[in-house]
């Protein structure tokens, strides 16, 4: 009986043994994955058109466009479309074209930013109207 009893605490201290080394040593079952840090909200870019001229003579007319951050600046009417490269402020030479009048819709590409895990720009913006709410209309009789 005596040998009984001692098989049965050797069979308690190995398996409890057994439990502490899988409890201390082990690697959990789940790991948790770190929670991604939010990206800090960016500030909109600003889309801003000069006022133009109108009525006018001219075959053309410089258009003032500043784009923060600009990649691409696009300007679209009636005669046409120009485009160019965004600098502060981009000036365009726009074509008029005689007994017409231009709607012109402007648009521009804000260059993609990565800093870290967090992407800003990369899209597009546009307008109709200049920075005092006209409408960007020219009109050549």
């Amino acid at each position: 009986m005596r040998r009984l009893v001692v098989i049965v605490v050797i069979v308690i201290v190995v398996l409890v043994g057994f439990l502490v080394y899988e409890t201390a040593v082990a690697p959990p079952s789940s790991v948790e994955s770190p929670t991604p840090y939010p990206c800090p909200q960016a500030t909109p870019e600003l889309l801003a058109v000069e006022p133009v001229t109108s009525p006018t003579d001219a075959e053309s007319q410089i258009v003032s466009v500043t784009l923060g951050n600009g990649e691409l600046i696009t300007i679209t009417a009636e005669s046409g479309t120009v485009s160019g490269t965004a600098a502060f402020p981009t000036e365009m030479e726009f074509p008029l074209l005689p007994q017409t009048v231009h709607h012109l819709e402007v648009s521009g590409r804000v260059r993609e930013v990565v800093q870290g895990d967090c992407t800003y720009g990369g899209y597009i913006l546009s307008t109709t109207v200049d920075v005092n709410g006209a409408p960007l209309v020219i009109e050549r009789p």
